[in-house]
């Protein structure tokens, strides 16, 4: 009570955020290394303890049998480490199909290791790799600021874009214009064969026929009705 809150604002430039990795992709990162083989260093930056920008080493370590539930497999390891003034490393294992088994920190009195084999886990090396369905929610991106003023951005630059277009050709005005006339002149049934027909007549490699030759005959009925 009575404590001052202090805010501290850091800020990087695009160059030294460059190989940044955020705490989430470390942990996907870590998986398809497992699934898909690390034979030599990898090396990124991230945010340390204290929001520092700082390095971050992965290293391949040698495989290990682990048991669970009396299960022998063999476990695939990573080392982490994170700093370069004061390192700090971890040791991750993770099963053949990118679960992960344990986990510990250097010189921590404790490290935590599943107890059961996962339900999905795939022993066989040879099967399918299947990503969890985590299944798909719905978007509202309305809500997102961000996300609704990069559409908000986006359509504005759209719509001057095609407002600077239709200025420098005034004849696509007048052929849509036309276009519309037409049809509502022949009334067709097909719409679609209809706007073929028209178009066709600007095309100098379009076959020589008779314009128009799914309408030749004028919807008498709806010009009657008029």
């Amino acid at each position: 009570e009575g404590e001052k809150e202090t805010v501290t604002t850091l800020n990087y430039t695009k160059d030294q955020m460059a190989n940044f990795i955020s705490e989430g992709a470390n942990v996907i990162l870590q998986r398809l290394s497992i699934l898909h083989g690390m034979h030599s260093k990898m090396q990124f930056r991230v945010f340390d303890a204290d929001f520092t920008l700082t390095t971050v080493t992965y290293a391949p370590l040698e495989a290990l049998s682990a048991s669970i539930q009396n299960v022998t497999l063999d476990t695939l390891g990573i080392e982490r480490t994170v700093g370069d003034e004061k390192p700090t490393t971890w040791h991750i294992y993770f099963l053949s199909d990118g679960h992960m088994y344990t986990r510990n920190q250097e010189g921590a009195p404790v490290y935590m290791r599943i107890k059961d084999l996962p339900e999905n886990f795939i022993k066989d090396e040879d099967a399918d790799w299947v990503f969890p369905d985590f299944g798909k929610g719905k978007l509202h991106w309305e809500d997102d600021i961000e996300m609704l003023s990069s559409f908000l951005d986006r359509k504005e630059e759209l719509k001057e874009d095609h407002v600077h277009y239709m200025k420098r050709h005034p004849e696509l005005k007048a052929i849509l214009g036309d276009f519309l006339q037409f049809l509502l002149m022949r009334k067709p049934s097909d719409v679609i064969e209809f706007a073929a027909d028209f178009f066709s007549s600007y095309s100098s490699s379009a076959d020589m026929k008779p314009s128009f030759a799914h309408s030749e005959h004028v919807n008498k009925s709806a010009i009657r009705s008029e």
